[in-house]
């Protein structure tokens, strides 16, 4: 196993871990329910951390991660070409019809 990832909250490790599962990637949460003790040990230590099952993963993990971090730094709306709804950038999906926006 290899360390992988630090996140700043257990939402976005489980969000990265999914993305990892998906791209069949085994990988695993740790230190999810930590936080309370920052201050006792260094954050790195206690933030929720994404772990690789195989380091041989490692290259294809990175791509994946880019690849969410640029989603979510995407910035501005979309407009839904089924239904016209304006949508922030970040979402894949209408809000309104549930028709892709990409």
């Amino acid at each position: 196993m290899k360390r992988f990832f630090a996140a700043w909250n257990r939402v976005d490790a489980w969000l990265l871990r999914d993305r990892l599962q998906h791209a069949g990637i085994d990988s695993h949460v740790f230190n999810e329910h930590m936080a309370a003790i920052v201050g006792d040990v260094p954050p790195d230590v206690a933030s929720p951390q994404v772990w690789l099952a195989d380091e041989a993963d490692l290259p294809r993990a990175r791509a994946v991660l880019a690849e969410w971090q640029a989603e979510r730094a995407r910035t501005g709306q979309r407009e839904c070409r089924h239904c016209t709804e304006i949508n922030p950038a970040t979402f894949d999906l209408c809000w309104k019809c549930g028709a892709s926006l990409t």
